[in-house]
């Protein structure tokens, strides 16, 4: 196993499947949603060890026993396309920091996707980030799928920089032993399932998230120095010209040892910084305020690319598309509504956790004794809009009824008024609901009136509404009642939806 080393980087390779984006989580879910409605149990670990590129994936998975694994590949990344312009797309928490600092040390940046090239341009433009990178590469770009090295060591040749000078943030054990292979360093990233022993092994250190990456890169270079000072005679009670005589005897000694020569470089370089810490917090010394570096985000002007001009955004040609057996095909009618059906589910159990995360996190952040914070004023806001939007829909929809009826009865009034056939049945069924809705209003005003005596009876509420005629006060009423019948099966339906959707959570959670 060869020695990795994360000194004298010049190349980072970003898996856009795993480590830009979330995307083999989500096709997980889908073909674990595919898989249970044929009821087929999926193990999560036997996925994530056929994760290697379009090709080959999928074979040796239950689905592909009656499908080709090509034409299923298709299925899943046009349907996985579709939701994800529906839902919108969001890189992994830490990308853009770690890309801010890759170019602020002038460190290339490449992508390589397990899928086409072109569908890699487009997530990365989805999600208004494609500019920051230098080579973009998919897996249609070569014959040879991983674990070969074929699609790596085209990166090498087109930035023309050695093995040993390139980083795999890696999230998958195909792409591990593809790298290990090349002699390249792997940063392993834990994904849609842990790392196995076999990629512990073949990496130089295994992390949860991007920010841990970014964390690698920054200080782990200091352990390094802290290792190798002793041996260079370093140490940190020396000031800057004892540092500089070391320094210069060490440079002297081994002018023909390239390696060597980094080592002494980092080292002195790792000194250096904590000397003038220190001087800083003594005071000691007066240094020129650092420039101010902050990270640019995806609604903000991108200010470091004036200062990378000669970056070029180069994306691979690719070469021929997936052969015939394996090319797109469109959706019979099942099939559109089985995707409709899915991306609506994979949409509510998305907002259901990212509810469910956010109450979580104003509860314990925020103690109840606290004045409420104005984000939940806000949303008071914005129930109080929702509630008035629902009453001014409900007084609509009522009337939009009742004004239908009007013009049913206007047009067929000889039939009504003569109550033959079908039209004396409907007049029935609506002089009995009428009747029987006046009859409750008129126990409810007389009702009221006993008990509360400034509250009017029946006979002098209709005749406080002199200016409106009997039917016409009936009709005012039938519409009282229709909004109120609106509105009660409105709050049945969304406390059903409520339920299921509660249900539903529970399960995705429990599986």
């Amino acid at each position: 196993m060869h020695r990795q080393t994360i000194q004298n980087i010049k190349v980072v390779i970003l898996p856009l499947d795993g480590i830009i984006f979330d995307l083999n989580r989500y096709r997980y879910n889908y073909y674990k949603h595919y898989c249970s409605s044929k009821n087929i149990i999926l193990d999560k670990k036997e996925f994530y060890l056929h994760l290697s590129n379009m090709y080959d994936m999928y074979k040796g998975l239950p689905l592909t026993k009656d499908q080709d694994a090509g034409i299923l590949n298709a299925k899943i990344e046009r349907e996985l396309s579709q939701y994800l312009h529906y839902k919108g797309l969001e890189p992994k928490e830490g990308l853009l920091e770690l890309i801010e600092y890759l170019h602020q040390k002038n460190i290339k940046i490449a992508v390589i996707s397990t899928h086409r090239t072109k569908d890699a341009v487009e997530y990365l433009k989805l999600a208004n980030i494609y500019h920051k990178f230098h080579f973009i590469i998919g897996s249609d770009t070569t014959s040879f799928p991983l674990p070969s090295t074929h699609i790596l060591e085209t990166i090498t040749d087109y930035f023309h920089v050695e093995a040993k000078e390139t980083l795999v943030v890696s999230s998958f054990t195909t792409l591990n032993r593809a790298a290990n292979q090349l002699h390249m360093n792997v940063i392993f990233c834990n994904d849609i399932y842990k790392a196995t022993q076999e990629d512990e092994l073949t990496s130089y250190k295994v992390v949860n998230n991007l920010f841990e990456v970014l964390n690698t890169l920054l200080f782990d270079q200091y352990e390094d120095a802290q290792l190798y000072s002793p041996i260079l005679g370093m140490d940190d009670q020396m000031n800057k010209d004892e540092l500089d005589e070391i320094y210069q005897k060490l440079i002297d000694t081994y002018s023909q040892d390239q390696q060597i020569l980094d080592i002494i470089e980092q080292t002195y370089q790792y000194h250096l910084s904590l000397l003038n810490e220190h001087n800083i917090k003594d005071a000691s010394i007066q240094v020129e305020k650092p420039i101010a570096h902050r990270f640019t985000f995806d609604d903000e002007d991108y200010e470091i690319i004036k200062n990378n001009d000669d970056k070029k955004e180069v994306i691979e040609e690719p070469l021929e598309e997936i052969s015939s057996n394996m090319s797109l095909r469109t959706l019979n009618s099942d099939e559109e509504q089985e995707l409709a059906s899915l991306l609506q589910k994979l949409k509510q159990k998305e907002e259901r956790k990212k509810d469910v995360d956010q109450s979580e996190e104003m509860k314990e952040d925020n103690p109840i004794t606290e004045q409420k914070p104005l984000l939940e004023e806000d949303d008071d806001h914005h129930s109080l809009l929702n509630l008035f939007i629902d009453f001014i829909y409900m007084l609509s929809l009522s009337f939009l009824l009742m004004f239908i009826g009007i013009i049913i009865y206007v047009a067929f009034v000889h039939q009504f008024e003569q109550q033959t056939g079908i039209f004396g049945i409907i007049a029935k069924i609506y002089m009995t609901y009428s009747d029987v809705i006046n009859n409750l209003v008129q126990a409810l005003w007389n009702g009221l009136h006993s008990l509360i005596s400034f509250i009017p009876s029946y006979e002098s509420y209709c005749l406080s509404l002199s200016f409106f005629s009997n039917e016409g006060i009936q009709l005012f009423h039938v519409f009282i009642m229709n909004t109120l019948l609106i509105g009660l099966c409105k709050i049945v339906y969304s406390h059903f939806k409520e339920k299921n959707n509660h249900e539903d959570l529970e399960e995705d959670e429990r599986i």
